[in-house]
């Protein structure tokens, strides 16, 4: 899964720290990054790349950005821009679907980056008085010097589910995913509700199916959704007949094990999911 980048380390403590020039430089402007073209695809600028972009005379002293985190001891640092900053030659504005064909490295640094980034975006402003925020300097988190509120960043819990039915899977796309492969039933915990009642919910409002034997699978940072995943496996309680949600859905059915096809499981839990059916997986029964 994303978060698993062994033997790379990820070190996310909030600190103050210098820039090299050899760091990553996520460049946001509040819904994309700047990515550098490459002939296979995109790949992360670094600080040096950054202070050349219109001016070849900077150095790293002009550097603006501020530091978010490190792999390995490589830092990636943040630098914010207008949302009408053009792209140069050579770098696009891309969402945060662009970093999951990366390198480990690139693609967990850069994604979680992005996360961080997309949420400072959001409370450049106090949401209690409307004053100018500021960025704190002893943890992460957005401060308003007026009124002293403070924000820490987004992480939104979802719940993923892989509901058994014999020997077939109940799978599912969603209507906003531009990929055309088949997933899971997933969804945001609702104020209130456990991950529990949150994977019972869903199921039922997304494809009209009751579950039981509800087992925790595992989890999984979600940073192209400011989330947390965490995933489930489940049997279908009751009549299979499926009812699908047609505003979230474009499909949902039942599908034989033997007519999966291999999912990658290098990125998401989904895949991971499926893939732990695909195989054989059996839960045991209660």
């Amino acid at each position: 899964m994303i978060h698993e980048i062994a033997p790379h380390v990820l070190d996310n403590q909030f600190r103050i720290q210098d820039p090299k020039l050899n760091d990553f430089c996520l460049v946001y402007n509040g819904s994309k990054n700047l990515l550098r073209k490459t002939d296979g695809g995109f790949e992360l600028p670094t600080v040096e790349d950054v202070l050349k972009l219109g001016d070849a005379s900077r150095n790293i002293a002009d550097f603006e950005g501020h530091y978010l985190l490190n792999i390995d001891g490589r830092a990636f640092f943040l630098l914010p821009v207008v949302e009408d900053f053009v792209a140069p030659a050579g770098y696009e504005f891309t969402g945060n679907r662009a970093f999951r064909p990366m390198s480990p490295l690139e693609r967990m640094g850069g994604a979680t980056a992005a996360h961080i980034a997309h949420w400072e975006s959001l409370n450049k402003f106090c949401g209690r008085c409307g004053n100018v925020t500021i960025r704190g300097d002893q943890e992460r988190s957005i401060i308003c010097p007026k009124c002293n509120n403070i924000v820490y960043p987004r992480i939104s819990p979802v719940v993923i589910v892989a509901v058994h039915n014999g020997d077939k899977l109940l799978m599912a796309h969603n209507i906003d995913n531009p990929n055309p492969r088949l997933f899971l039933i997933s969804g945001f915990v609702e104020v209130g509700e456990s991950l529990e009642q949150a994977a019972h919910r869903e199921v039922f409002e997304e494809a009209g199916v009751k579950i039981k034997n509800l087992k925790y699978f595992g989890s999984q940072p979600w940073a192209f959704s400011d989330s947390l995943i965490a995933g489930f496996t489940a049997e279908l309680d009751g009549d299979e007949t499926i009812h699908r949600q047609e505003a979230e859905l474009s499909e949902a059915k039942w599908v034989k094990r033997e007519d999966i096809p291999p999912y990658e499981t290098d990125v998401s839990i989904s895949c991971c999911l499926i893939e732990n059916f695909r195989c054989g997986f059996v839960p045991s029964q209660n």
